[in-house]
């Protein structure tokens, strides 16, 4: 508190001025609080950056909670709530009432069914190191509370509702009030009781954590060898989303109950855990510790990462809770999180391995992108055998060349990255260690099939039909690169003039697989402008930016259309791919593209 502030405080308090009160307590309301923490900016340029975060924020919750996928790691998604935490703070009239910070998860999910929760399922305060326990240790006010420390399975969280001992429904977490429907699929779970035993009130509300079991994932990986999924987390929130799952996939779930919702008079979480034990749930009350310090904290913290590797399950840290229930009622909950409870993260897990080569990897805009080819490693149940290095400037901070010893490390549990060179070759026996500067390419760059932009049409072309682009069933980059091979496909246009006959023709494919295939991809033109354009990966126009635009135009004649005057209201991040939009699609190809596709019905 800044001396000019204390000095209004100290005049209210002693003067009991209640009109003066009341004009502070507006003013705070209206204007922004500077503090050391908070930046020196206009309210125009502060709403811009609360916009752009929290659209990014959502996009990432998106992909996280409704696709199962991870663009960033945790750290960095932290670091964008974090931002936006901060800028709330020191401008709160300017927050939006659907702010991030004020929600759970993603949306419902993909299934037409939802379901409301109990109360809200919220996330955890987290951080990559003890900061978030030592935050509810201080919250302790008389001093050594009893706490439970579980392990935080890194799976989809669940809840089930039991009416007279039968289970009635399950559902996702989805954006913490209600949720996407998967009771037909939790009863196809191994474990999970359809008929409660024992004695038991009319009505039970369980949470737990969907995971998928190591050692069945393993043989499952074995036998399914074309279906394989990115981490265990992938595979658990795939299989109970998936409208017609693989059952052997299925035979792979498990799950790790956490919280009996309806506690009734039972006034523990661990006195919780035994009745959900007795009422036949798979609880192992040998994962769930009871401490009262932070000593001890870190004690059960060592032990469970120590050990991490034996659990069935894909373990990412640990979580601590308040025992008293009462307790927790006293604490409260937040809007995205409760005040009861914290998560302590486990650093990346790393392994030392080789540079084999470098390589440049072309995305679908053109981009170069150098990429470390390495010794085969598994790191937290993936095999790892190329590494992203992002920039040339990457490449040379770490000063890395073919022969290096790395450690890499699996960011977010997802996300291979080198993290260092622990030992280098000779660099004059070295070759292919140095990667050159490569202009940026054009905006309409290797919209066609062509022997020098083969890769990168493909990466464009795959993602297209991709689930973030227009969800093209059975139509993956294999196939994609056999059509084009064949010349069926030299642009993207291209796919929605192929013939059943023409497509059978191409080996390995066949008539039904041609049928199929054809049938998906006239199905796929039936989807809005705006989703076709991020389908197209307009460079500096993703698809969090399109999906906005789309919500402030009419239609995409309408963005093109725009000038100055009706794209000066639009926020810095929207505003510049607006203009990346409009200026791709003025471009030879871009209009070569909008002429097809406008033949076509599309645009």
């Amino acid at each position: 508190m800044n001396a000019e502030i204390k000095e209004k405080w100290y005049f209210i308090t002693s003067r009991s001025a209640p009109i003066v009160l009341l004009f502070l307590l507006i003013s705070i309301s209206l204007f922004p609080v500077y503090s050391d923490a908070c930046p020196k900016i206009s309210n125009i340029d502060a709403t811009q950056q609360m916009t752009s975060l929290a659209n990014d924020i959502r996009y990432h919750n998106y992909l996280y909670y409704e696709k199962a996928q991870l663009l960033i790691s945790d750290a960095e998604y932290d670091q964008l709530l974090a931002r936006l935490v901060m800028l709330e703070k020191c401008f709160p009239a300017l927050i939006e009432a659907d702010s991030p910070t004020r929600t759970v998860g993603g949306g419902k999910g993909g299934g037409s069914l939802v379901i409301k929760h109990d109360r809200p399922m919220l996330s955890l305060s987290s951080s990559t190191g003890p900061e978030a326990v030592e935050t509810l240790l201080r919250r302790f006010s008389g001093g050594k509370v009893q706490l439970l420390v579980q392990p935080k399975v890194d799976g989809l969280p669940v809840e089930l509702i039991y009416e007279t001992g039968r289970l009635v429904s399950a559902a996702t977490r989805g954006n913490g009030h209600i949720g996407e429907d998967v009771t037909e699929r939790v009863r196809e779970i191994d474990g999970i009781p359809h008929l409660l035993t024992g004695t038991f009130p009319d009505r039970v509300v369980v949470r737990g954590e969907v995971y998928a079991d190591w050692q069945l994932l393993q043989k499952y990986e074995k036998m399914a060898a074309t279906e394989k999924y990115a981490t265990p987390r992938h595979m658990a929130a795939g299989v109970l989303k998936s409208q017609k799952p693989n059952l052997a996939a299925v035979a792979v779930l498990r799950l790790f109950p956490f919280e009996l919702v309806t506690t009734g008079s039972v006034r523990s979480d661990l006195a919780a855990l035994e009745l959900l034990s007795e009422w036949g749930f798979p609880v192992d009350l040998e994962q769930t510790h009871t401490v009262r310090t932070f000593a001890d904290v870190q004690a059960v913290y060592r032990a469970f990462l120590a050990h991490r590797d034996e659990y069935p399950f894909a373990m990412d840290g640990i979580v601590v809770k308040v025992d008293d229930l009462s307790l927790r009622q006293q604490l409260g909950e937040g809007v995205r999180a409760p005040f009861w409870a914290a998560a302590w993260k486990y650093p990346p897990d790393t392994a030392r391995t080789q540079v084999l080569g470098i390589k440049w990897a072309v995305g679908r805009t053109g981009r170069r992108t150098p990429v470390v080819e390495v010794s085969p490693v598994r790191l937290g149940g993936i095999q790892v055998t190329r590494v992203s290095l992002y920039n040339d400037a990457e490449v040379a901070r770490l000063d890395i060349a073919i022969g290096d010893q790395v450690v890499v490390a699996l960011v977010g549990d997802v996300i291979p990255r080198v993290l260092e060179v622990v030992r280098r070759e000779p660099r004059d026996m070295v070759y292919g260690g140095t990667v050159a500067q490569i202009s940026e390419p054009a905006l309409d760059a290797c919209l066609h099939d062509s022997p020098v932009c083969r890769e990168q049409f493909l990466s464009r072309v795959t993602y297209f039909a991709s689930k973030q682009g227009l969800g093209i069933k059975g139509l993956g980059r294999g196939r994609l690169q056999k059509l084009v091979e064949a010349g069926l496909v030299n642009d993207l246009p291209s796919l929605f003039l192929l013939k059943v006959e023409e497509v059978a023709e191409v080996p390995g494919l066949g008539m039904e697989t041609a049928r199929s295939l054809t049938a998906a991809i006239k199905a796929a033109g039936h989807a809005e402008p705006f989703r076709i354009v991020t389908a197209l990966s307009v460079p500096g126009a993703g698809p969090g930016r399109v999906e906005h635009l789309s919500r402030q135009f009419t239609s995409l004649d309408a963005l093109l259309a725009s000038g100055q005057k009706q794209l000066a209201g639009l926020p810095s991040t929207d505003l510049r791919a607006a203009k990346s939009i409009q200026r791709f699609f003025l471009s030879p190809g871009g209009q070569e593209l909008l002429v097809k596709f406008r033949k076509l019905g599309f645009l």
